[in-house]
This record gives C-alpha cells, structure tokens and sequence, in this order.
C-alpha cells in the first residue's frame, strides 16, 4: 500500500468512526476506479480485516447517491462490484460475520444500483459460476434480488465487453432489456457444470428468483441431471429445493421428475448382491423416507402440489414403483387427500389382479399384450419390508389402505371374483407383517378388527381369521391389546352365531393363557346363556363349545402336557358351564346335544378322558330318568318327552340319544367304562338297539292312519313322538354301524326297516294348515352326522382301486389292505340293501347342501365326501363296454319309479361337493383327492399337498375324461338315465372350467400340452353329443352346451397357448384371423343348428344352399329347447363380450405432444395397441357373425326371441365401448378391421334386427305358439299380463335403439376426430327404422273388455327417447 493509499484509508476510516458518509462519499468520487477496487481488496483480503473500510465505503457511496451527487450511483456500483469481486475470490469462510455484514449491506443498497452495475455485478457472479462451479455462499440472499431487480430493467445498450456472448457481434453494440438479459443468466447457470458440494447452493439460488413457467422447467430439468452425480446424503436438500422451486409452476414435470429419478435408482440397487450394494440399498431407503417427509411437509404448504402428486400416479398407475407407492401412502396422511389417495391405490391394487386375471384366462388376445407394469402386490410388500427402516412414517396409512380394501372386496364389485380374493389375501399378509413389525400399530389393528365384529360388517369374518393369524403366530404380541378384545366381548349378545365361534377360536390361544382374560370371557357368555331370549342363549352355547374344543385340543399338544394341570382345570371349569345350559329349555339342550355330538366325532375330543368321564356321569344319569322299563318293547318312555297340555316337546331325546351314542363309542374306544356297580354303555344300547328292532307303531301309541297334521292338537302331539322316536331308531342305527366291540348287519338292516316304515309314514301324513306336505324325505328326519356316513360309505360303495391294490395310499395302519377287504365283506348284507345306500347318500346331500349355506363342514369330508361318490358309484359307469351294456352292481343298477337311483344322488352329491369346494376357493384339490386320494387330503390339515404341475393336470384330466365317459355311458343306456347325465354334467362343466383357468397361467409346459389335448377333446366330445341320438331334455342340452362353451378356447391351435413374448414388434405376432375360425366353429355350426330347426319349427323352408350334409339331430330341438339353448348361448356371448371390452381398455392413451417427445424407436406401445384393436375387431366380428345367424331366423318363442335382441343390445354397447375408447386414443389408426365391423353391425345386424323387431310386435303374434294356440290365449287373457308383456317389450326395444343412437353418436365422433368420412357405413335414421305400427299389435285388452283403440290413437308413433331408460343409465 502507497503513501497516497494509506493517507486515503486513514481519512475513510476517520470518516466513518464520525459517521460522516456524504463526505466519505465525496472523497470517494474524487478516486479512480482502481483505487477503489484496491481499497475493498486491501481491507478484505486480510484474514484479521473486519471489513469496517468496505462498510464505510458502501455507506458512503450509498449516502452520496441519496444526496443527489451525479457521481453518487457510479461510485456505489464501483464500490458493490469490488466487493463481490473480492467475495468471489476469497470467500473460503463462509461463516464468518465480515461477509454476512458485507452482504447484508448490499442487499440494502441494492435498490440504488444503476442498470449498468447491476448488470456487472450479475454477470460477474455468472462468471464465478463458471469458473469455479459454486456460487459464494455470502450472496445466497442477495443474488435473486440482484437477479429480480435485473429483470426489472428497461432497455440498456450493451456489447460484449458488458456481457460475453450477449452481443451478436464483437465490438458491435446491441440493445437488450432486462428480462431478456435474466432470461440468460439463468440460461447459462443452467449449462454451466455444478460443483457437487455447492448444488444445493445453486439450486436454492434459482428457485428463489421470478420464473417463467419455460424457465421453471429448465432449471427443474438442470437440477434433476445434477442429482444424479451427488452424494445420496446430500438428494433431500435438493429434493426440497424442488419442492420449492415448484411454487413457481411446472408441478407436474417436477413431481414426476422426482419420482422417475428414484426409480431407477431402485431399479439400479433392487438386485443388490454384493456387501456394499446392500448398504447402499439400505442407505437409499432412508433417504427416502426423509424425502417423503419434504414431500409431505411442502404438499402441506401447498396443496396444488398433492394434485400434481395424484395426476401423476393417475397417470403413470402401470408403472408406479415402490417409492412412489410410499409416497401416495405419505400423502393419505393429509385429512385432504385421504380419500382420493385410499381409493387410487385400492383400484390400483385390485385392477392389477383383475387385469392378470382377465390376461390369463384370454387367449386369443393375449399373444398380442405387452407384459403388465408394476405389479400392485410387490409394491405392498416392499413398502412393508422397507417399513421397518425409513419408511415408517408411511405404516399407518398402509394400514388403512389394506383396511380399506378388505372392506371393499367383501362387498359386490365390478373386479372378478379371484381378484377380490387375492387382494383380500395379500392386505391379510401385509396387516400380519405389519402387526409383527410395528408396535405403535398394533393396538390399531386390534381397534379396526373388533370395531368391524361388533357392527358385523360384510367383511367381519375375513378379520377374525386375520385376528386368529395374528394370535396363533405370537400371542405374546396381541396380551397387552387384550382389553379391546374384552370390551368387545360386551356385544356378544348381538353376534351371530357364526361371529362368535370365530371369534372365540380366533382368542383361544388367550383364553387358555390368560387368567383375566378368561374370567372375563366366561363371565360373558354365564351372563348370556341365561338371558331372556332364546336366540341369544344359542349364540352363547356356541361360543361355549368352541372353547370346550379348544381347551380338549390345547390337551393334545405338546403345551398342553406341560401345562396339563391347568388346561384340565380350564376344561373341568367349562364343562361346568355346560352341565348347567343342559337344565334349560328343550331349545337350548337340543342345540347342546347336537353340538356335542359333533365334538364327539373329533379325535381329540374322543380321546380325552377327562371330557369323556364328564360326560360319561352327565349323560348316564340323564338317560336313567328316560328310560323305560323293560316289560315295555319301547326303550325310552316317550310321554315323559312330550308336555301332555301343550303337546310340544319337553326332551329332546333323540339329540340326546344320538349324543350318548357318540359318547359310548367314544368310551368303548378309549377302553374306559363307568365306575364299578354300574350298567356300561355298551349293554345299554345293545338293549335299546334290540327294542327298537322288535318295536312296533303301536307300541309308541302312535297309529300309521292316525292325525299327524300340524293343525290339530292330536297331530301336533303325534308328529312330536314320531320325530322322537324315529330320531332315536337312527341313533340306534349310527351306534350299530359305528360299534367297535360287535357289528351286527342283520340288526342294522332291521333297524332301518323300522326307520323306513317310521318315516314313510310321516313324511306322507304331516301336512300344514294347506295340507302340503312339510317334510321331503327320510333324510330330514336323521340326525347321522357326516364323519359316521362317512365311514359307512366307504365300505358298502368301495372303491375297486383300493380293492385290487394292496399298496393303494388309503391302504395303510390301521386301515389296511386286509382291514379293509375284511369290513368290506363284512357289510355285504348293508351294501345290498338299495334303499339303505341311497339314504345314507342323501344324508350326506344333505349335510353338504347345510355346508354351502349354513354349517361349517370341514373341507377334508367334503373331498371325502366327493371320493367316496366318485369311485364308489360314478366311476362303475365310466368303464367303456363292448357290448354297450354297464354291467352295475345291484345296487346301482336297481331304479325305482320314485325313488331316486343310487347314481342320481351320488352324482347330486358330487355337485354339491363341487360347489362348497369351488365358493371355498378350493376345488382344485377335488381331482387329487378323488383321483389320487391321501389320507392328508382327508383329514384336518392347513396346508394342502404340495403336487407337481404336470401330475396335478394329469389328475385333473383323468377326472374329466371319467366324468366324460360316465355322461357317455349313461347317455347310451336304454332307458337312458338323462337325469344322472345332466347331473354328471353339471361337474365336468366346473372342473371344465377350474382346468382351463389352471391351463391359462401355468407355466409348465408339458401340463399345458396335457390340459390343451383334455379341454380340445371336451370341447368336440361336447360337440357330438348335440347331433348324436339324445332325448329331448332341455337341462341336459343345456348343461351340454354350457361344457361346450367353456372348453370353445381349447378348439384354437395348440401353439396359440404358448406364453407370450417379452418384447413384441408389428411384424413378430401377426393378427391372425382363423383363430376365432378355429375357435367358434363349433358353436357357429351349433347355432346353424338351432336356426334350421327355428325355420323348420316355424313353416319356414330352409335355403338349399345352405343345409349341412352333416347336419345334427335335428329332433331334440324342439320349442322346449330352443329357448334354453339361446339362453345359455346368450350368457356366453355376454362374457365373451366382457373380455372383448377389458380387451379394449388396453388400447394406451397416447397424445401427439407424448409420442413427439419419444425417440423414433419407441413406438412398442403404439404398434401393440394397433394389433390389440385389430384382434378386438376381428373378435367382434366373428361374434356378430354367430348373431347374424339368429337374427336372421324367426324364433320359435317369444322367450328364445328376447334373448336374441339382448345379445344385439350388448354387442351394440360393446361396440359403442370400443369406439368411444379410440377417441381416447388418437394416434391409433381407423382399420381396415373397425371398418367391417361398424359395416357389419350398423349396417347388415342393424337391417335384421329390425326385421326382427317388426316380426316380434306384428306378424309374430301369429306364429308364436303354433303348436298351442290355447296358450296363447291364456297369456294374453288377462289385462295385466298383456299390460306387462307390451311394456317389457317396449322397455327391450327401447333401450335396444338408444344404445344404437350411442353407437352411431361416438362413431361420428372418431370420424371426425380421424376426418374420415364413415357415415355411409351407418344404416339409414334409427328414429325411421325401429318405430311400431300400433295398428299391426295385437291389443290384449279388446279380449278382455271388447273394445278398441280409436283410429287416431292407431297412428305410427315414432319409438324416440328423450333421456336413457333405467337399465342403460350404467352407460
């Protein structure tokens, strides 16, 4: 420093201690730039500098230029670049306090800045920038204000020693404005390359200024490349730069920039495998998560932004990755977009697994779909698995997600059925996980779950086998949340029986553990099994048994016998509550009985000795009250049972009867007899059973002509003692057949001759006050529980496999082979006897039947069950004879002209298997079980048998074929058993179509081939049938033709069935236009079928040219059939045409703005949703070419008619449905395909059906009913039923042309949206076409009331609508 310099500071600083700025300003004015630059640099370069003579200087420049001085502005911009230019340059200390005051002084004499030192100043730090990549730190806050305050400047006159590359030219001077010289700065901050430690510095330096929507997306793209160069510490600040930065516009690009920038870092780090990998992929979720808290808290500040977040994934819902997922659960934690979010993600998860349900079981369109996006389950539990780091914040709105969507499922929606179950399944496991991970979540789990059994919502049942998960795999977990189960318990009293036992099974676990818990448990349901009402009590008893089986169960296992002493003590406390509910009303102890004879038939309860001796003194005692002397022939005094004044039942005996029964057996195979002095069970009930065998009506005081009706009181006594007493017989019965110590066949034999006659007798004499009968058959009169039909069963319909092969996996200790053969031998007599057989069938009907609707039979007896019909009984039949001849057994082959055949009840028994199986979600362990029986499959077990694929479509396929033979078989018999057909049918078609959606998504290949050569040879065999010799039965052409119809994909080549590619092109899978040939050949040939014999039936000749040389029977259509069989045709064209319109939600929508953003290459979804729009109009078309053969006939009946014009009304809606999605999609092309069909349908289908529609309110008043015009005399008779057939007419019709109206609306929409001509494809004005010539109707009221309408009312009246009829307002 000079002499000169040095005497300047000295007289700057003196200036400034007195605070005299004007003339520190003055003095200022008087120096050269230079020296001034030099003085900021002397006084800030030094590391002990305060910065006091910089200060001054500012101050002084500032206070000149507020004097007014000419020189003041110049002096102060000269003064603020020095000092930014020392800033820049030595700025390593960002902390210290000389250059927060510097900048801070700066920012207040910003607003005295002249343009041109603005404009040095900006681009001064804009060079820095360059230079160094960062921005000094000191002038974060007064750089956007500089950068605001230049884009507020007017014109200034520059060249490129102001501004480098502003000027156009060297030394040429240009005129440029402030906003234009902003709009450069920031247009090269954003191309200038940024030091990763100062990004955040950067990009907090940019969002702070004024933008321009443009300029907002280029420094939100500028920061989105930087992020991918930085540390993963260091992408929250930038994220929450974003954040900020998106107040000023472009929400949208910068939310989805955000999340497109995580997922491939996801998609980088998914498939970590080495050590470091793993900690990086740990590390990233916890970036994440803090993420997620900016994102939460900026949507907070500003909700446009959730907006932005929720159009986002609305958009992008296919492809959304675990991050985002998380991120839209963040955002349900905001009371705003709670709901919005809860349901995006619910039908995000739900249409996944409807959509790869509806892919897998669509063949002829699925070649042609590109492979889905992300994959709604994965997404689940990745964000449950990274929950438990980072993400947690995101638990609780996961939770109400899966809350939600079981909710949902239990309710009807428009998602396929196995999709429901499948998100109800996986919300299940994510909850269970949830539950495990999380404490803070659990006492909300446990809140949601009891809150919904106590309203007894639709989905209460699917959380309390969730509650049950969660107490069976750890208990300790739910104790401390157990007093919400104890207050819950308070409304057992409103619970449904089923409820409770769920409920109580679900808490057992707690109940046997916990001593408070189970006190206030027991103190429940005493307090309720005396209540007032009755309904209530039974609700009670059942909760009361389900603990009594748990605590004998918990007894077994291994906690059990270390913890013996109290779970008896449990037990005996239980078993106490009973002894007194068995004092109650006759209602309650006759639920008590059945109930515990239900126990009685489980192992563990059968093998406890504690329950047994309980029950044992009970039961004995109570029987001795009852019993009658032995003079008498009768061995139960029956008058004691029936109130001789209100003739109602006081015991009921025969539940109790069938209970001791079960107890003595129980007692005589655990080896445990009653105490010393007294009568052992076993020689009580030889007498009682060889009474009974000996007793007559009479000997009850009971008379086979007497009075049985219910409304007398003589019958009412009678019909009470019949009912007890035949109750008592079958309880003999299932002692005798159950009877370990000595069988007696011939007794048994007897006694069901007692049965018999017993129940023939009232079933035929118990009518109500209209004299119709009340009971159906014997089997409602029995009280023979399933286990002990069973076991019966088994024997007298043996299977021959297990007769002829000893190693048979049903052959084994204790059963064995020579067990076995020895009991089955030994039955003989019962196997004989036909009437016995069938009862015992219709038994077990009957307790299958209770398992669809009511009770809770075990899935184990059901496939049991459905063996036993199969092998025993079907499978005889499916043998293939020389001769043509079943050689049956007597038994089978004996058929009675009212009772039903021994295969007609086996065959409804299969049936009904099949459906509890098939509601149950588990009927594809019904083949294994009948063709590969395990005693795993018939005995209680969670886990089914794990089979290979091949081995479980061979079993499938084996049980089919038999199923085929035996309808075959059946059908070729004379007479031939069309009931037993039909039935047998009714089976096939439900594994037809459990088979084919296994063969859709299995991926092993020979169990494709194996299922494509089974479905193709159903689907031609079903085919035969219909032009083979067959009566005239319209349930059995009916069933036929549904198999039919649900084998028709399989009749396509077997190389349509391969999985589809990964990546597909234009020309790799062409269209190919024979698929739906090969597909609908048969059912076209069928319908051609049914249209000869319409014609024929309606004396209309055929055209020559087309008749079949190999034309079918024609004799079994008939107007019988005709209408069943369109019916069935008209359901499968309704499906058919439901996978068309899921098929066209799969066209993409695209924009023009979208496809000109990609690269030239990426047109894959473009080309697939050309193919997918080409397949779907070739499937439209071939559909409406089997329609135009019905519309082109006249129906036999008005029925089979209706029909027809439903299925033109759902075409034209899928139709309508097509067009209206291209409009969404306009980059996919008008085809050649879409062309024939609008010609097709609103041209050619449209002429038909007004054809039809003019033959069905005119002309086909007279020829409808032909062959019995009575009845049709007798319809039309009476004034409401014509009233109600011309208003469900008009109602048809009129929804018919509205739809058309749509139809040719959005067609007119695409034509002008492609600006193709298409009117001319359309048939002629609908409000022309389809009107009703009132004076060609038949009027049903001139039969009634002889008059006519007048001759003006009988003018045309046009069919118009001025708004959509009710059934079309889902449209």
């Amino acid at each position: 420093m000079t002499g000169e310099d040095s005497e300047l500071t000295t007289q700057l600083t003196a200036l400034g201690r007195t605070k005299a700025y004007v003339e520190a300003g003055k003095l200022l004015s008087e120096q050269e730039d230079d020296v001034v630059y030099k003085l900021v640099e002397d006084d800030l370069s030094t590391d002990t500098g305060t910065g006091a003579l910089t200060l001054t200087l500012i101050k002084g420049s500032s206070a000149l230029a507020e004097s007014g001085h000419t020189l003041g502005s110049s002096v102060l911009g000269t003064v603020c670049s020095a000092c930014v230019g020392q800033i820049c340059e030595d700025s390593a200390d960002p902390e210290t306090q000389k250059w927060t005051t510097i900048s801070d002084t700066l920012l207040q004499v910003l607003p005295q800045l002249g343009p041109r030192s603005i404009i040095d100043i900006a681009f001064r730090v804009l060079a820095e920038l360059k230079t160094s990549g960062t921005l000094p730190t000191p002038l974060a806050s007064f750089l956007p204000m500089l950068l605001d305050t230049l884009g507020t400047i007017g014109s200034v006159e520059i060249t490129s020693e102001d501004v480098s590359a502003v000027a156009a030219e060297d030394d040429v001077r240009v005129t440029r404005t402030g906003s234009e010289l902003k709009a450069y700065w920031i247009e090269s901050a954003c191309s200038y390359k940024w030091h990763a430690q100062a990004s955040v510095r950067v990009c907090a330096v940019l969002r702070e200024l004024v933008l321009t929507e443009a300029q907002v997306e280029r420094v939100a793209s500028r920061v989105q490349r930087q992020m991918e160069c930085m540390e993963l510490m260091e992408l929250p600040a930038m994220v929450y730069q974003l954040l900020l930065l998106s107040r000023n516009g472009s929400k949208r690009n910068i939310v989805s920039g955000i999340f497109t920038f995580f997922d491939n870092m996801e998609k980088q780090l998914k498939d970590a495998h080495s050590d470091d990998e793993r900690k990086r992929w740990r590390e990233l979720g916890d970036i994440e998560g803090t993420i997620m808290l900016h994102i939460s808290y900026g949507i907070k500040q500003d909700f446009e932004l959730g907006d932005a977040l929720i159009a986002f994934a609305k958009e992008s819902s296919d492809s959304l990755s675990s991050f985002s997922f998380a991120c839209l659960l963040s955002l349900a934690r905001i009371h705003r977009f709670e709901d919005n979010v809860t349901v995006l993600l619910r039908t995000q998860l739900l249409r996944s697994m409807h959509d790869e349900d509806m892919r897998e079981g669509m063949v002829w369109v699925r070649p042609y779909l590109l492979e889905s996006g992300s994959d709604a389950r994965e997404l689940l539990h990745a964000v449950v698995e990274r929950s438990s780091y980072g993400w947690d914040q995101v638990t609780q709105s996961l939770i109400q997600l899966c809350l939600n969507t079981m909710d949902y499922t239990a309710r009807r929606t428009t998602y396929s059925p196995v999709a429901c179950t499948q998100a109800r399944q996986t919300c299940t496991r994510v909850l269970q996980t949830a539950f495990a991970t999380h404490e803070f979540v659990r006492g909300e789990i446990i809140d949601q779950i009891m809150n919904r059994v106590v309203f007894q919502t639709e989905s209460h049942m699917h959380f309390l086998d969730l509650l049950q998960m969660l107490v069976a795999s750890d208990v300790d977990a739910v104790r401390p949340y157990s007093t919400k189960i104890i207050d819950a318990l308070d409304s057992i009293s409103v619970m449904s029986s089923r409820t409770l036992e769920g409920l109580v099974r679900a808490i057992a676990p707690l109940f046997l553990d916990d001593v408070q818990f189970r006190s206030s448990l027991i103190l429940v349901l005493r307090k309720i099994l005396f209540a007032h009402g009755v309904d209530e009590r039974r609700v009670a008893l059942s909760g009361l048994f389900v603990l009594i089986s748990c605590a004998a169960q918990s007894l077994g296992s291994e906690a059990g016998q270390r913890q013996s002493n109290v779970r008896l003590a449990v037990l005996l406390e239980v078993l106490g509550l009973l002894r007194r509910c068995l004092t109650q009303q006759p209602e309650i102890r006759k639920a008590a009985y059945d109930q515990l004879s239900s126990l009685l038939d489980e192992p563990f309860a059968r093998n406890n000795a504690a329950l047994l001796s309980t029950l044992h003194g009970i039961f004995q005692t109570e029987f001795m009250k009852y019993r009658a002397d032995r003079s008498h022939d009768s061995p139960i005094n029956f008058q004691l049972c029936v109130s001789p004044t209100t003739h109602k039942v006081t015991m009921p005996v025969a539940s109790f009867m069938q209970c001791f029964a079960k107890l003595t057996l129980a007692l005589e195979s655990s080896s445990t007899v009653g105490s010393s002095g007294s009568e052992s069970p076993s020689s009580i009930w030889t007498d009682v059973c060889t009474r009974f065998s000996r007793a007559q009506m009479e000997d009850f005081e009971l008379d086979a002509n007497g009075d049985f009706a219910l409304d007398s009181p003589s019958g009412v006594r009678n019909n009470n003692t019949a009912r007890l007493v035949i109750g008592c017989i079958d309880a003999a019965i299932e002692y005798e057949l159950c009877s370990t110590t000595d069988t007696n066949p011939a007794l048994v034999v007897e006694l069901f001759s007692k049965f018999q006659r017993f129940s023939d007798v009232l079933c035929t004499r118990c009518v109500d006050e209209r004299k119709k009968r009340v009971i159906g058959g014997a089997s409602e009169l029995s009280h023979m529980t399933l286990p002990t039909v069973l076991n019966v069963l088994e024997l007298v319909l043996s299977d021959p496999r297990r007769m002829d092969n000893p190693d048979h996996a049903l052959n084994c200790a204790p059963h064995d082979h020579t067990w076995f053969v020895a009991h089955t031998s030994g039955v003989s007599l019962w196997a004989a006897n036909t009437a016995f057989v069938r009862h015992l069938l219709e038994i077990a009907l009957a307790r299958v039947t209770e398992c669809a609707g009511v009770c809770e039979e075990p899935t184990h007896r059901v496939l049991h069950l459905a063996y036993i019909a199969y092998s025993g009984a079907l499978a005889v039949c499916a043998r293939p004879l020389e001769s043509g001849i079943l050689d049956l057994p007597a038994n089978l082959a004996k058929r009675s002209a009212k009772a039903r055949s021994i295969l007609y009840v086996a065959a409804e028994t299969l049936v009904a298997c099949t459906s509890v199986l098939q509601s149950r979600g588990k009927l594809d362990l019904l083949h294994v079980a009948v063709m590969r029986p395990q005693l795993m499959l018939f005995a209680p077990s969670d886990d089914p048998p794990k089979i290979d694929a091949l081995l479980d479509a061979q079993y499938a396929s084996a049980l089919i074929t038999g199923l085929r033979n035996t309808s075959e078989q059946m059908l070729a018999q004379k007479p031939v058993m069309a009931r037993e057909a039909t039935t047998v049918l009714t089976s096939l078609h439900a594994m037809c179509v459990q088979l084919s959606r296994t063969g859709n998504c299995c991926s092993n290949e020979g169990a494709r081939a194996v299922i494509y050569k089974t479905m193709n040879e159903t689907a031609r065999w079903a085919f035969s049938l219909v032009g083979g010799e067959l009566p005239g039965d319209a349930n059995l052409l009916r069933n036929i033709t549904t198999v039919l119809t649900s084998c028709q994909p399989f009749l396509q080549p077997e190389t349509v069935f391969a999985r589809p590619p990964l990546q597909l092109t234009f020309a790799s899978v062409p269209v190919d236009v024979r698929m739906d040939d090969y597909e609908l050949g048969t059912l076209s040939r069928l319908i051609g079928s049914i249209c000869t014999a319409s014609r024929l039936l309606t004396n209309i000749e055929a055209d020559p040219n087309e008749t079949d040389e190999d034309e079918p029977n024609l004799g079994i259509f008939t107007a019988r059939t005709i209408p069943a069989l369109v019916a069935v045709l008209a359901a499968w064209f309704k499906a058919e045409l439901h996978q068309v319109d899921w098929a066209s939600t799969q066209l993409r929508r695209m924009s023009t703005s979208e496809l000109a953003e990609r690269p030239e290459n990426d047109v894959e979804d473009l080309v697939m949703s050309i193919q997918v729009e080409r397949r779907v109009c070739g499937r439209i078309h071939a559909l409406s070419q089997l329609l135009l053969q019905l519309l082109s006939t006249v129906m036999p009946t008005q029925a089979a008619t209706d029909q027809v014009i439903r299925m033109f009304h759902d075409l034209h809606r899928t139709f309508a449905h097509l067009t209206r999605t291209k409009l969404q999609c306009v980059q996919v092309p008008i085809t050649e395909s879409y062309i024939d069909c609008l010609s097709l349908i609103c041209s050619t289908l449209n002429t038909h059906a007004h054809s039809m529609i003019i033959d069905k309110y005119g002309a086909l008043v007279g020829s409808a009913d032909t062959e019995n015009p009575k009845k049709k005399t007798k319809l039309t008779s009476g004034k409401s039923a014509g009233k109600s057939h011309v208003l469900r007419n008009s109602t048809l019709v009129s929804s018919l042309v509205y739809q058309m109206e749509l139809t040719e609306k959005y067609v007119g929409m695409v034509a002008a949206k492609h600006k193709t001509p298409l009117a001319h494809y359309l048939k002629r004005s609908l409000a022309r076409d389809f009107r009703i010539e009132r004076d060609r109707l038949h009027d049903p009221l001139q039969d009634t009331e002889g008059n006519s309408l007048d001759d003006e009312s009988a003018d045309t009246t046009m069919l118009l609508l001025d708004s959509p009829p009710p059934d079309m307002l889902d449209d």
